[in-house]
């Protein structure tokens, strides 16, 4: 049952142990489990999920120091929640967009 349903719990997978990396300051392996996670989710067609991981990317690269590089991730989630349809969502995320300017 669980290969066969891996697509379903991937990305949250990916996701918890990017957060996990994140915590323990493992940065490196962190990037890649949240770009992991991102992946996973739009492969599998999970929008809202999409929105979350690259909401925290955004979170993770912001709190690293890397602003810029936030804002792409923060941009991405915005369009994901608008996708799904979580405009308030979205909305709430544009304060992040000019970061970057700040940077």
């Amino acid at each position: 049952v669980v290969s066969a349903s891996t697509w379903n719990f991937q990305n949250k997978a990916y996701l918890l142990q990017a957060e996990e990396q994140f915590c323990e300051r493992n940065f490196d392996v962190a990037e890649r489990l949240y770009d992991a996670a991102i992946l996973s989710a739009k492969t599998h067609k999970f929008v809202n999920e999409q929105a979350l991981s690259n909401e925290l990317a955004g979170h993770f690269y912001l709190d690293t120091g890397r602003k810029i590089k936030s804002v792409n991730y923060f941009m991405r989630a915005f369009e994901n929640y608008n996708e799904w349809g979580a405009v308030a969502k979205a909305a709430s995320l544009t304060k992040y967009f000019e970061i970057g300017d700040a940077a």
